[in-house]
């Protein structure tokens, strides 16, 4: 699931650097909008479920890790990782969410000249900045997540008490 994730992320991310190095060709060619406008479409819904879908894998998983350690009464140690890991990524995630919608509709702003064509660049690379810092730390907090899960699939299989009815 973690791969299928990541990748979801990364091709997000891809099209978003594809859809900024297109808007580049958008002054000199005004038909080039609309390829601008389906890529930036396509970049922003890919990051949006990316994003989401990680934020709501490891909060199940998180949920599954609490009710299997007061199941077994292992105490609260994987509970406690998983609430660290979720801190460490959790904040660029949302930056990043926030940041691809407002530049996806800052396009429409800068495309009416409601807003400068410069502002919306900027934004776009500042979009992609943090993109790339949230797959980053996606990368790492889904494979610590996939090692939690592996620890406590051991510990479970080892555990002397029967599974919980």
């Amino acid at each position: 699931m973690s791969i299928a994730l990541l990748t979801l992320a990364l091709t997000g991310t891809l099209a978003l650097l594809g859809s900024i190095l297109n808007g580049y060709v958008v002054p000199g060619d005004r038909m080039a909008v609309a390829p601008h406008f389906l890529l930036s479409l396509v970049a922003t819904l890919l990051l949006v479920m990316a994003h989401s879908f990680i934020m709501f894998f490891l909060i199940a998983t998180g949920v599954e890790m609490k009710e299997m350690e007061k199941a077994y009464a292992w105490g609260d140690s994987f509970r406690r990782r998983i609430a660290a890991s979720k801190g460490r990524v959790f904040p660029a995630m949302t930056l990043a969410l926030l940041l691809v919608i407002v530049n996806f509709m800052s396009g429409a702003a800068a495309h009416t000249r409601a807003m400068p064509a410069l502002a919306h660049e900027a934004l776009a690379w500042a979009t992609f900045a943090v993109c790339c810092y949230a797959l980053y730390r996606e990368y790492q907090v889904l494979g610590d997540n996939n090692r939690l899960i592996a620890e406590a699939a051991e510990r479970r299989r080892r555990s002397s008490r029967p599974p919980p009815a």
